[in-house]
C-alpha cells in the first residue's frame, strides 16, 4: 500500500472519530436535566396543628365600679330624695349580716363584687349597693327558695327578678334584692322600703348587664 493511500485512510477515520464524539456531545447537552421528584410544600400549604385540650369558656365583663354603676340622679329619683349624695366605695366588702344562709353561699362563692354607699350628709340615713357576679345556677336556686319563701315580697321588672324584706331590729332598715342571669344586687340600709330597696338593685343589675353586652 502507497504511503499516500495509508494518508487518505487515517485521515478518514480520524473524521469519523471526531463525528462520533460531537455526536455524543450533543445528545449529553440535548438530554433533560434530572428532576427531583420532593416536593417542598409552600409555607401557606402547612397546616397547623391544633393543641389538644377544653376551650377555657368567654371571660365575662368586669363589673362597673361605683362611678359607673348607678348615676346619683337616678338614685335620687329611686328613692325621692334630693339630698342624697354618693356614691363612695365600700372599703371592705362583705356580706351583710342580715343574709339568710343560702344568700350567704351565694355570697361567698361570687366571682366579683363591687359596693357602694349613698347617704343624706350630717344624718343617720343611707344605704349600701352591692353588686355581684355569681354562677347563673347558683343565682337560680337562690331565687327559687327566695320565692318560695314567705318573708320576701317578690316582684318583677322585665326579666329582673326582684325581693324586700323588712328588718325591724334597731333603726329598721330594709333588705332588697335583683336577679338576672349571673348579676345579683343587694340594698340595704334606712333610707330604703319595699319599693325603693327592689328597684335601686334592679337599676344596679341593669347597669350591670348593659356594660356586659
Amino acid at each position: 500500500m502507497s504511503s499516500r493511500i495509508l494518508r487518505v485512510a487515517v485521515l478518514s477515520f480520524l473524521l469519523v472519530m471526531v463525528s462520533g464524539c460531537a455526536g455524543q456531545v450533543d445528545d449529553m447537552d440535548s438530554s433533560p436535566s434530572p428532576t427531583d421528584s420532593r416536593e417542598t410544600p409552600a409555607p401557606s400549604a402547612v397546616s397547623p396543628t391544633a393543641e389538644p385540650g377544653v376551650t377555657p369558656p368567654p371571660e365575662r365583663a368586669a363589673l362597673p365600679d361605683c362611678s359607673n354603676l348607678i348615676g346619683i340622679e337616678q338614685v335620687r329619683v329611686s328613692v325621692n330624695d334630693d339630698r342624697v349624695e354618693g356614691p363612695d366605695p365600700l372599703e371592705v366588702v362583705e356580706a351583710p349580716d342580715v343574709l339568710g344562709p343560702a344568700a350567704q353561699d351565694a355570697f361567698d362563692t361570687a366571682a366579683d363584687v363591687v359596693g357602694c354607699t349613698y347617704g343624706i350628709p350630717e344624718t343617720g340615713g343611707g344605704f349600701s349597693v352591692m353588686v355581684l357576679d355569681i354562677d347563673e345556677e347558683a343565682a337560680s336556686e337562690l331565687v327559687s327558695a327566695l320565692a318560695e319563701s314567705d318573708e320576701y315580697e317578690h316582684t318583677t321588672r322585665d326579666e329582673i327578678a326582684m325581693f324586700s324584706k323588712g328588718i325591724p331590729e334597731g333603726l329598721g332598715t330594709y333588705l332588697g334584692y335583683a336577679f338576672a342571669d349571673n348579676v345579683w344586687a343587694i340594698v340595704h340600709g334606712s333610707m330604703v322600703g319595699p319599693t325603693t330597696s327592689v328597684n335601686v338593685a334592679a337599676d344596679a343589675v341593669a347597669a350591670a348587664l348593659a356594660r356586659a353586652a
